[in-house]
């Protein structure tokens, strides 16, 4: 249980990072911005949560749902690359308006980070100017929240496609987090991947993070594989005779991979194997098409 604190009722106090991170169990789950997900993807699992009926992007830190722990024993953050949740930690945005920057930030009061030590809340505690350090944990929550934003819409196209499925929880049942299913995702067909990428391929990037985070989920946590449904295969197609004919002829049968090699390590994924390119023609059936040519 968190107590949010307003945080201009302390504006007079200080404030400190923290320093050790038992307190990620608690959290479970951490909003993830879009400016860092692919690193996220590096380290952490990324899901999908429904928050007040729209899907927000974040990352796993629960160690019953975790491959690899992200915090050893003694609360030292051992999961590589650290969100911006995190940093921020224990400031939030609240719900509420106010004319200072001071008034929309509430703090975790249980956190024992504010206090007589370290940087200033506030420049000018009578009223209520944020100190630089302040002022920088506040604009990495509003940039933070806008992005949460841009990721929205761009789930919520996945999830209206159907290719989100729940993790299974400790107790083997549907989780509230979910997860992009690779075979539901290599089975759309061409209009739909068309509409997931018709304004931005943001939705079929965030699509790839997610696929490739799973790794670091434990295997019991893995969604229930479902069964008869099979990855669809593109079918062979002959040998065109140019360059361009290749290019085209591809493209129409949708018959590409999604590159992702400057993001991701594809080999150490094995769901990437659905995303292959199609196997070059045998021999046999090559040298008719270049003789043609």
């Amino acid at each position: 249980m968190m107590t949010l604190q307003p945080l201009a009722s302390v504006a007079e106090a200080r404030f400190r990072p923290a320093e050790h991170f038992g307190f990620a169990a608690t959290l479970s789950w951490i909003p993830v911005n879009d400016t860092e997900f692919h690193l996220t993807a590096h380290h952490l699992p990324l899901t999908v949560r429904l928050l007040g009926g729209m899907p927000r992007l974040g990352a796993m830190v629960h160690p019953a749902f975790l491959a690899r722990a992200a915090v050893d024993g003694e609360g030292r953050w051992r999961a590589g690359y650290r969100p911006l949740a995190l940093r921020t930690y224990p400031f939030v945005l609240s719900n509420r308006q106010g004319a200072r920057p001071i008034d929309v930030i509430d703090f975790v009061a249980e956190a024992g980070l504010v206090g007589p030590w370290g940087m200033p809340v506030c420049a000018d505690p009578a009223s209520g100017a944020l100190s630089p350090e302040m002022e920088a944990v506040r604009n990495t929550l509003l940039m933070t929240r806008d992005g949460a934003v841009r990721l929205s819409a761009a789930l919520d196209l996945l999830r209206i496609s159907n290719v989100l499925v729940p993790l299974r929880d400790p107790e083997n049942r549907a989780a509230a987090d979910l997860v992009v299913d690779a075979a539901r995702l290599a089975a759309l067909d061409e209009g739909a991947v068309a509409a997931l990428a018709g304004r931005s391929f943001l939705p079929l990037d965030l699509a790839g993070a997610i696929l490739f985070s799973r790794s670091h989920l434990a295997p019991e946590r893995l969604p229930r594989a479902e069964p008869g449904r099979a990855v669809a295969q593109p079918e062979p197609s002959a040998a065109p005779g140019s360059a361009a004919d290749i290019v085209l002829s591809n493209l129409a049968a949708m018959n590409f991979a999604l590159d992702g090699s400057d993001l991701f390590d594809l080999a150490s994924v094995a769901d990437w194997t659905e995303f292959a390119a199609p196997p070059p023609p045998a021999e046999e059936e090559a040298a008719p098409a270049a003789a043609a040519a």
